[in-house]
C-alpha cells in the first residue's frame, strides 16, 4: 500500500451564498423556506512545496441538527456556525504539523468532541464543523495528486486505519469497502415531504410554480421515471396512513413495473406501539407499498431512540421491517450501540463525516458475515450544487450504493443560486450531469438514474468551481439576509 500523503495547512477561509428555495420543505416539526450554503476553502502545502485548494459545503440547516423546540432558528444557526469556526481553529492549528488527512481529520474530531462537551453543543453540530474540514482536505489532497475519491480510498493515499476507529476491525483496509470501482450510474431516490403535492391536480391554481421543473410527485414518476421514493411521516398515525394511502394509490397506477419506498420519521414518533400500529395497517390495507417498504428512518426522537427499554419493540419492528438510525448517528460509536438495540442500518450523510460513514460502511461489513441484514443507506440533506451535490455524489458513488435520496433539485431551482460564469463551467465540465435547458441548467434524471460519471476526476468531483467574488464571507454575511418564515 502506498504511503499516505503528507501536507500541511496553509489558508483556511469560511464562505456563505444564499440559497433562494422554490418550495417549502417541511420534515419533522420544521417547515424549511429558504437558507443558504457554507462554503470551507482550505489550501494544503505538500512536502515538496506544491500547493493545492479544497473545497467542502454544505446547506445550512440548523433545526435538523439541533430539534429543541426552546431554540429558535437565530439560536440553533448561530451555535451551528460557532462549531464550524471552532473546527475552523482546531483543524488550522494540528494542520500547522505535517501529517495525512486521517490523522489531522482523526485529532481535530476528538478535540471537537471535546470542545462541544465544554459548549454544550450537540455532537452532531460538532461533527459537522469537523465533516466540513475533512472534506476539504481530501478535496484539496486529490487535487494536488490528480488522484479521484475512489483511487485516494483504493491506494491508502489518505492515511485511513478503520482498526483505529474500532478495534474489531482490525487489519481490515478500506479497499475492501469500498466498490470495486464507482457506480457510474445512480437511481435518485426521490423525496416527498409533508406538505408536498401528492398528484398535480391536488395544486391549486395560484400555487402552480411553473418554472419549468416538475412540482408534485406525479410529475416527477411520469417526467423522471422515479421509483425509489422516500416519505416523509409526521408522527400521527392516522393523519400519516391517510398520505401514505394517496402515494400508495399513485405508485400503484403509475409504477406498474414496481416501485420501492423508504420511510423517514424524522424523530416525530413518541410511541413505539403507534409506529407499529401504522406498519400493521399499512400491511394490512396497502400490502404493495408494505411489499415495497425497505426500511425505516430515524422514526423516533433521538433523545429515547437508543433507550434500552425499547429494544424489544425495535427489535419487533425491525423483524417487520429493518429500522435505521440517522440523527441518532451522533458518534463513532452509535452505529454499534443501535445494533445492540435492534437497528439494522445507518444512514451516510456527507454532513456528518466520510471517514464516519466509511467505518460504518466496515462494521456493516464485519457484522453481516454472511448475511446482508446489517446495511449502510446514503440519505440527503439538501445538498445543492456545485461543491455539496458533487462531493456526496463521489461519496456515494465510491461506496458503490446504486440507489440515493436527493432532495436539492426538487427544492432548489436547478443552478439558479450560482453565477452565470459558475453555470458555464458546470455545463462544460458535467454534460451528462446537467441538463442545459436554455433558461434553466439542472439536474439530469433521465429512467431514474443520473449519470455521474464526470466526478471521476482529482479531489472529490466538485474542482474549484466556485467562484469567490459570488460568495460572501462569512463574517460579512448575516442570518438576516434569508427570508423570514424560516425564524
Amino acid at each position: 500500500m502506498n504511503k499516505a500523503i503528507q501536507f500541511t495547512i496553509k489558508d483556511l477561509r469560511f464562505y456563505v451564498r444564499n440559497a433562494p428555495m422554490r418550495m417549502p420543505f417541511r420534515f419533522g416539526s420544521i417547515t424549511l423556506t429558504a437558507s443558504a450554503i457554507l462554503y470551507v476553502r482550505t489550501e494544503i502545502e505538500l512536502a515538496n512545496g506544491q500547493r493545492a485548494t479544497g473545497w467542502a459545503a454544505d446547506m445550512l440547516a440548523p433545526k435538523w441538527y439541533d430539534k429543541d423546540p426552546e431554540k429558535g432558528y437565530a439560536e440553533s444557526l448561530g451555535q451551528l456556525l460557532e462549531a464550524v469556526r471552532a473546527a475552523g481553529d482546531i483543524y488550522g492549528q494540528i494542520g500547522g504539523e505535517s501529517n495525512s488527512v486521517f490523522r489531522i481529520w482523526q485529532q481535530g474530531y476528538e478535540e471537537m468532541m471535546n470542545w462541544r462537551q465544554q459548549r454544550g453543543i450537540n455532537r452532531l453540530m460538532a461533527s459537522n464543523g469537523a465533516s466540513l474540514q475533512e472534506r476539504a482536505l481530501i478535496d484539496a489532497v486529490g487535487i494536488a495528486s490528480g488522484l479521484s475519491y475512489h483511487s485516494l480510498l483504493s491506494s491508502g493515499r489518505l492515511g485511513i486505519e478503520l482498526g483505529a476507529l474500532h478495534k474489531e476491525l482490525g487489519s481490515m483496509s478500506v479497499d475492501q469497502v469500498i466498490a470495486p470501482t464507482p457506480l457510474s450510474r445512480l437511481s435518485v431516490r426521490h423525496t416527498v415531504g409533508l406538505i408536498d403535492p401528492i398528484r398535480t391536480v391536488d395544486i391549486a391554481p395560484d400555487g402552480v410554480l411553473g418554472d419549468g421543473l416538475p412540482q408534485s410527485l406525479e410529475d416527477y414518476v411520469v417526467t423522471q421515471g422515479v421509483r425509489y421514493v422516500k416519505i416523509k411521516i409526521g408522527g400521527d398515525a392516522k393523519s400519516d396512513f391517510e398520505r401514505l394511502s394517496e402515494i400508495s394509490a399513485l405508485l400503484d397506477e403509475k409504477c406498474r413495473d414496481g416501485y420501492s419506498v423508504t420511510l423517514d420519521g424524522n424523530e416525530q414518533y413518541g410511541d413505539m406501539d403507534a409506529l407499529i400500529g401504522l406498519l400493521e395497517r399499512v400491511e394490512r390495507e396497502l400490502p404493495r407499498m408494505h411489499d415495497a417498504l425497505l426500511y425505516i428512518e430515524q422514526p423516533l426522537d433521538r433523545f429515547v431512540a437508543l433507550d434500552r427499554t425499547l429494544a424489544p419493540a425495535i427489535r419487533s419492528v425491525s423483524e417487520r421491517k429493518p429500522m435505521l438510525i440517522d440523527e441518532s448517528d451522533e458518534d463513532l460509536n452509535t452505529f454499534k450501540d443501535a445494533v445492540a438495540l435492534g437497528y439494522r442500518g445507518v444512514s451516510s450523510k456527507a454532513c456528518k463525516g466520510m471517514i464516519k460513514a466509511l467505518a460504518n460502511a466496515a462494521l456493516v461489513r464485519h457484522l453481516n458475515g454472511e448475511t446482508d441484514q446489517y446495511f449502510l443507506s446514503a440519505e440527503d440533506l439538501t445538498n445543492i450544487p456545485v461543491v455539496g451535490l458533487h462531493q456526496d455524489l463521489t461519496h456515494v458513488a465510491a461506496l458503490g450504493i446504486d440507489h440515493v435520496e436527493r432532495n436539492g433539485h426538487h427544492y432548489v431551482r436547478g443552478l439558479d443560486h450560482l453565477s452565470s460564469g459558475e453555470r458555464a463551467q458546470c455545463q462544460a465540465r458535467h454534460r451528462t450531469l446537467y441538463e442545459d435547458r436554455g433558461d434553466l441548467l439542472t439536474l439530469a434524471i433521465n429512467h431514474r438514474q443520473i449519470n455521474v460519471e464526470s466526478l471521476q476526476a482529482p479531489g472529490l468531483g466538485s474542482g474549484d468551481l466556485v467562484d469567490r467574488d459570488a460568495v460572501i464571507p462569512l463574517e460579512d454575511w448575516s442570518m438576516d439576509t434569508l427570508v423570514e418564515g424560516n425564524r
